[in-house]
């Protein structure tokens, strides 16, 4: 078995329920994403699609009430995680007083209710650490990460799990591809991050793609890749306190 642990299956050509009869076939469960309030309102968990609920920190939050909103989808769903929430620095995106107020709201609702956070972070890295220590967040997750090994173990050391998605398959790949051996294989996560940064060779991910990158990951680690899924899985089970198990 599988997990994709981050996508946004509103943005996917093919429908929800296609996408859950697609995970069945391959044997994946995946997260799906929370982006902003609108798109909360159109998520529904499936028996291979999960809900994730976050304020993204490209979402423009026009909704007064957004946090309680958020706070009301969280209780609906005793074991949702909230996510993709972050800081994303780069030139054109929202406002970063206003991202980091929003990340840290959301971290502070989070460690309240005992919830796995899924982090966006780019060219921010150390804001997101900072953020993660003034909240004493330790269940959490950086998704698609391709930074360094000191940046690595600066995650790890505060309790977090670090996830490789579709660009690991790619020439070149991150230069933490180059020392994932270095890290404990109990905290790698998988994920798709359909539809973006899909795997080599094709223009839109697919949760189904964890396979290809698992598949990747298992030969680079000198692992089998049964080993490889069932490590992965048994990590998305202990970092966001849900099973998993097939119910098809």
């Amino acid at each position: 078995m599988w997990v994709d642990i981050n996508a946004h299956l509103e943005k996917l050509d093919d429908s929800i329920e296609q996408v859950n009869q697609d995970c069945a076939t391959s044997n994946v469960t995946v997260i799906w994403s929370g982006f902003q309030p609108s798109q909360w309102a159109q998520m529904q968990a499936l028996d291979h699609v999960r809900c994730a609920f976050g304020l993204h920190p490209h979402a423009d939050a026009k909704v007064p009430d957004w946090l309680d909103r958020l706070a009301a989808y969280l209780d609906d769903h005793p074991t949702a995680p909230v996510g993709e929430i972050g800081l994303d620095a780069r030139v054109g995106f929202p406002d970063f007083a206003r991202q980091s107020a929003q990340f840290e709201a959301q971290l502070a609702l989070a460690k309240s209710l005992d919830r796995a956070v899924i982090i966006h972070a780019v060219k921010a890295h150390q804001a997101v650490l900072d953020a993660l220590k003034r909240t004493q967040t330790t269940r959490f997750v950086v998704h698609a990460f391709s930074g360094s090994l000191e940046l690595a173990r600066a995650y790890l050391a505060l309790g977090g799990y670090l996830s490789c998605g579709g660009l690991t398959t790619r020439v070149p790949a991150p230069r933490i591809m180059a020392q994932l051996a270095e890290l404990p294989i109990s905290r790698i996560l998988l994920e798709s991050d359909a539809p973006d940064l899909p795997v080599s060779g094709k223009a839109q991910g697919h949760p189904c793609d964890v396979r290809h990158i698992g598949q990747t990951l298992a030969e680079r680690l000198g692992l089998s890749v049964q080993d490889l899924a069932d490590q992965t899985t048994a990590n998305a089970q202990a970092l966001f306190g849900c099973d998993f198990v097939q119910s098809g």
